[in-house]
């Protein structure tokens, strides 16, 4: 290797260093790969990634490997379905890099002994490693929820303007893969409206879910399904069609008749659990604590026909303190709790100094993964005790 491109060793050079190391010219190629540097290094723009074996398969195939993140964070790399975080990791060795180097099948094996000349472009001392993380998707609500749905008339105000996002403006801000952001955008019950995903805003969903329920009872719907086409006929004057079906899939089962292929009388029957999740935030939102025994009588009336209301559906959306008296039950959304892990116990444990496996779990399941689940992260960030025969979990930097 030589660092001018004009100054390479000759054969007579080459077969004195065969000679010197004692090797034989037929143990080698004819062709003789000498190296030489370029004069204009490019070892700024130039940057390496370790690939592991999903993305390099991903990349031979032609699907799509993209790097996001905002400007103010930091990178990470995305297949279709997978996060990867991107680390840079130093080297005692130097890298160099060639854009035409040869590797054995290319190399000739017959002929005379040749010289084919490379050139190193780059140098370099440290590389990106990719690890496997979950996805940053705690921003993908906080974006959305800037500008939630209210109707028409809200959209056609410039006072209430505020910042609405594309498919394509998610892609480069989020975290995140493609499939990952589609998953929370289902999760979150978002959808994409005019060019744009959106939330609802909750009064709005309030308003729209009432109108729905109204005309359950007033037909007869709440046992037979919802007809979709005449509920739309109905209620196309108040609500967007879109914002109507929107929000049937979000509160029920569809099916299509007796004939589930039939889908020119689709029906749809009410979600129990759904429904009444829905009034119970209705009624939590903006109660603060809420005496539990008052909450669930409330509750109960509601909501619509022979739905029964269980504290189950609230899981991870409220917390009771049985301890006081009387019993109390609060607004506590899951949705609202930070993202990282280490801030998401530390929350948890301001707001309730103990809490039970069944309590803790709706509101740290979200944070586990193939190698730690739920025992896992309590083991790791928690510490228990038993109080009344009953193992409670509560803050490790508790004295």
């Amino acid at each position: 290797m030589d660092s001018s491109s004009d100054n390479f060793r000759s054969l007579s050079d080459i077969n004195a260093i065969f000679e010197f190391a004692k090797l034989e010219q037929t143990d080698f190629k004819p062709d003789i790969q000498c190296l030489s540097f370029s004069q204009n290094l490019d070892n700024e723009d130039v940057k390496l990634v370790e690939l592991d074996k999903p993305v390099m398969e991903t990349l031979l195939a032609g699907g799509k490997v993209e790097i996001r993140g905002d400007v103010s964070e930091s990178a990470v790399l995305v297949t279709e379905g997978c996060t990867y975080d991107l680390k840079e990791a130093e080297t005692s060795n130097s890298l160099l890099l060639l854009p035409d180097m040869s590797f054995g099948c290319d190399i000739n094996t017959d002929g005379e002994q040749n010289i084919v000349k490379k050139q190193v472009c780059s140098v370099l001392h440290n590389y990106f490693e990719l690890r496997p993380m979950k996805p940053k998707l705690k921003k993908l609500h906080t974006m959305l929820k800037e500008k939630p749905y209210k109707g028409k008339e809200w959209e056609e105000d410039e006072e209430n303007a505020g910042k609405k996002y594309t498919w394509i403006d998610l892609c480069e801000r989020i975290q995140a893969s493609d499939l990952q952001i589609k998953e929370k955008l289902s999760h979150m019950d978002a959808f994409e409206f005019e060019g744009f995903w959106r939330l609802l805003d909750f009064e709005y969903l309030t308003t729209v879910v009432h109108h729905i329920i109204q005309l359950c009872e007033e037909r007869d719907w709440l046992s037979e399904g919802i007809d979709e086409k005449e509920c739309l006929d109905v209620l196309r004057d108040l609500f967007p069609e879109k914002i109507i079906l929107h929000v049937l899939k979000c509160f029920t089962d569809s099916q299509s008749g007796e004939d589930k292929m039939d889908l020119e009388n689709i029906k749809y029957h009410l979600n129990e659990d759904k429904v009444c999740r829905h009034f119970a935030e209705l009624c939590l939102r903006v109660s603060g604590k809420f005496n539990l025994n008052d909450f669930l009588k409330t509750w109960q009336e509601s909501v619509p026909g022979e739905m029964k209301t269980s504290l189950s559906q609230l899981e991870g959306m409220a917390l009771i303190d049985r301890d006081s008296k009387p019993e109390v039950i609060w607004f506590y959304s899951v949705e609202d709790l930070p993202e990282n892990v280490g801030e998401r116990f530390e929350a948890l444990y301001e707001e309730r100094k103990k809490w039970t496996l069944e309590e803790i779990t709706p509101y740290i399941r979200d944070l586990t993964n193939e190698k730690m689940d739920v025992v896992a992260l309590l083991t790791k960030f928690s510490r228990s005790s038993l109080q009344n025969g009953i193992k409670m979990f509560s803050s490790k930097r508790t004295t």
